[in-house]
């Protein structure tokens, strides 16, 4: 297989030699577009780029949450309806290292940031700094962390990715709970500290039920929020430091409080245990999972009083919520229907398809406040919600991604649960955690 470093430039070689024909063989009239070409919201003056032949493009879905037709038909609207020669075919049943093995291939990768570091040693990511220049892609017009996460995955200035929808940290509440003690409901951007006081107040027995407060997600997930990588800068593991022993301070403070640990040493709950069991009073999600989620608890005839806040912070990054989550589209470097491939991102990114979408249950990538506040209109979901809060904080950037994480994470979870089931202290547990990452990150090197 080629090596990453060859095939990057492969690709780019590939798009600039494909950008060229399609001034070529798809124009018909110099380099002006004709009408319909370009997207409303797009720069003038690019290249035309008709697609005037029926066409597949074969989509990856790499984690993105394209999971099926109405995941396609939801995302992919607009590009339906203003390239009816483009077809999107998602591709299913194989794994992206047997289609690699095959050579075959797809011609876009959705994926989202936190895995696409994952997918760079494949050789499936072109370089879209040409496409980027060709077709006059603003970057700026983007959530800015996402397009510093994209960027900070070439190392000599490549850029792998488009981004095309956004996800936004939320802390999800029910009304009901906290009305039944009299406890005051979050307010958007509260402090965890203010947060684990008030689910220190809701968990509680009433009856024979068990009521949690606060469920704080996973180590690795508050890890994230608080751009708290597994690795440092010199490739070494970065469990033992003041970063970690905050956030473990954190979790000791909540599992301490006396009906958090559930039978069987259960501590962490999730989403449905607030929505469907309605036994939780918070928890902190993305938008996106909620949503459907909610919408499905709705549909299936399921209501409760509930509202959203804005995500906590950490009280050393006030006005700072969970960190960035987005998804991007990939064009692997040896993709048989590039243009086509590139026509479906150019118009994903242009504001007709990205207020469509963000209409429905796909929060819009474009740095606009006043379309956020219309996302999953058309769905009601959020009316007389408090959705206008969960904006009121800024994305945390997200920790850079390596090579390492899989494994790391594991020792990550050893460590809190050393402490909440075996009395291990703070500094022992990460210390513990940060040999053992050391150790797996020194074997890796080696092989």
């Amino acid at each position: 297989m080629l090596s990453h470093k060859k095939i990057a430039t492969y690709g780019t070689v590939l798009l600039a030699v494909s950008i060229a024909l399609s001034g070529c063989s798809q124009s018909g009239s110099g380099g002006t577009p004709s009408a319909g070409t370009t997207e409303p919201g797009a720069p003038q003056n690019v290249p035309e780029l008709n697609i005037t032949e029926p066409v597949t493009v074969k989509l990856y879905s790499h984690y993105a949450a394209i999971n099926n037709q109405n995941d396609l038909n939801a995302l992919f609207s607009t590009v339906n309806q203003k390239h009816p020669n483009i077809k999107i075919e998602l591709i299913k049943g194989i794994t992206l290292n047997d289609m690699i093995a095959a050579g075959e291939v797809p011609d876009l990768i959705a994926t989202t940031h936190f895995y696409m570091n994952g997918l760079l040693p494949l050789g499936v990511a072109s370089d879209l700094n040409a496409f980027v220049k060709t077709y006059k892609v603003d970057l700026g017009q983007f959530e800015p962390q996402a397009v510093n996460a994209v960027k900070s995955y070439g190392k000599n200035g490549e850029l792998y990715g488009i981004p095309y929808t956004l996800n936004y940290g939320v802390l999800l509440y029910n009304k009901e709970i906290f009305n039944k003690f009299g406890v005051p409901f979050p307010k958007d951007g509260m402090t965890w500290e203010e947060a684990i006081d008030l689910g220190k107040r809701l968990t509680r027995k009433d009856g024979e039920t068990q009521f949690i407060g606060l469920d704080l997600g996973t180590d690795r997930t508050l890890a994230r929020g608080y751009s708290l990588g597994t690795v440092d800068k010199q490739g070494k593991a970065a469990f033992d430091s003041d970063g970690y022993k905050k956030m473990f301070g954190l979790m000791k403070s909540v599992y301490e409080i006396p009906g958090m640990i559930g039978d069987k040493n259960k501590y962490t709950y999730g989403v449905d245990y607030l929505i469907k069991d309605q036994k939780l009073a918070m928890f902190p999600s993305w938008l996106a999972a909620i949503t459907s989620r909610l919408k499905t608890a709705e549909e299936g005839g399921q209501t409760f009083d509930w509202d959203v806040a804005g995500h906590p912070v950490f009280s050393d990054k006030p006005g700072v919520g969970r960190e960035i989550e987005f998804q991007s589209l990939m064009v692997p470097p040896t993709a048989k229907n590039k243009e086509a491939a590139y026509r479906v991102i150019l118009t994903m990114i242009g504001e007709e398809s990205q207020e469509v979408m963000n209409k429905d249950r796909n929060l819009t990538i474009l740095n606009k406040p006043e379309l956020r506040t219309q996302y999953a209109s058309t769905t009601n979901i959020f009316k007389n919600k408090n959705l206008s809060g969960v904006f009121s904080v800024r994305p945390a950037e997200a920790p850079i991604a390596s090579e390492y994480d899989s494994e790391n994470y594991k020792y990550l979870r050893e460590a809190t649960e050393s402490m909440i089931f075996g009395g291990v202290d703070i500094n022992s547990a990460l210390r513990t955690a940060n040999e053992k990452a050391n150790k797996h990150i020194e074997e890796v090197k080696t092989r």
